[in-house]
């Protein structure tokens, strides 16, 4: 199994078939990240800080509207995220929440 940011390639340890003993070795568990679900927010136009949680400053981040009205334009924008919050501009009113990893 080829080392983390390395693809697999033909022949040996690097062989494109992946197997039963390769994914034994190389699994992924939730242990191995941290991952942070924001209640419901609102946005406010300004830029907003939501506490995540994780320690560091998240890898990436996504930010979902989850309710608005039929005729309203929604604006999301990222600020800089920090280790203690991530930061985003929503528009007024609209509803949103955050996914953000470490």
């Amino acid at each position: 199994m080829p080392s983390r940011g390395q693809p697999w390639k033909e022949g040996g340890l690097n062989d494109s078939t992946v197997t039963s003993a390769d994914i034994k070795d190389g699994e992924v568990k939730a242990v191995d990240m941290a991952i942070f679900v924001s209640s419901e927010q609102t946005g406010n136009g300004s830029a907003q800080n939501v506490a995540h949680g994780l320690g560091v400053a998240p890898s990436k981040v996504l930010i979902a509207p989850t309710e608005f009205g039929a005729s309203v334009a929604v604006d999301i924008a990222e600020g800089t995220h920090t280790s203690t919050n991530v930061v985003c501009t929503v528009s007024n009113g609209v509803k949103y929440k955050v996914l953000a990893f470490a």
